[in-house]
């Protein structure tokens, strides 16, 4: 596979690097975007399911729960993709301020999407057994975009860590080989 080059020799996109006894390919930017998008599918499908909703302002009680606990959810996966992130920040002190900031608007994110779908302060029945509300579809596509948005770079963020990781792990094998072979 051939390198594509990138500013001043560096290599871009779809470089490859450390090919040769000891080395190995990694195409970084194929694979990391492979690697964001398959990790971001399953909260797009969440985000896409909360925010098709129909957009009538009468919604019954099953669908006003599914519409709560799917923001739920995204809240909860939010949580625990955050500790992740803040652990790999904790380990990483050269990305450490980048990620921190990526997790807590991630974070403010989710508890906004959270806090956009309860329904536990919903009082407004009416005599045909629905609730009547209005929900604000503004203001939860737009923390969406903010998780989607935090998440992603938490992600690419990682996968700098990764890179890193591997480049140093190559770099070690490739010394012992030349001692080795010298």
């Amino acid at each position: 596979m051939a390198a594509s080059p990138g500013p001043a020799g560096v290599g871009g996109a779809g470089a490859v690097y450390g090919s040769g006894p000891l080395g190995f390919a990694l195409d970084s930017g194929l694979e990391i975007k492979r690697s964001v998008e398959q990790t971001l599918l399953p909260l797009v499908s969440q985000i896409t399911t909360l925010i098709n909703h129909k957009d009538n302002t009468k919604k019954s009680d099953k669908t006003l729960q599914a519409i709560q606990r799917v923001g739920q959810a995204v809240n909860l996966a939010v949580g625990r993709f955050v500790k992740v992130g803040e652990a790999i920040a904790n380990e990483n002190w050269d990305l450490k301020e980048e990620i921190n900031i990526a997790c807590i608007e991630a974070k403010q994110a989710g508890e906004t999407i959270a806090a956009l779908t309860d329904i536990t302060n919903l009082n407004h029945l009416e005599s045909d057994g629905q609730i009547t509300i209005f929900t604000d579809k503004t203001g939860v596509i737009k923390a969406a975009r903010l998780l989607l948005s935090s998440v992603t770079k938490v992600l690419l963020l990682a996968d700098r860590v990764v890179i890193k990781q591997i480049i140093t792990s190559r770099n070690k094998r490739l010394t012992i080989y030349n001692l080795r072979h010298s």
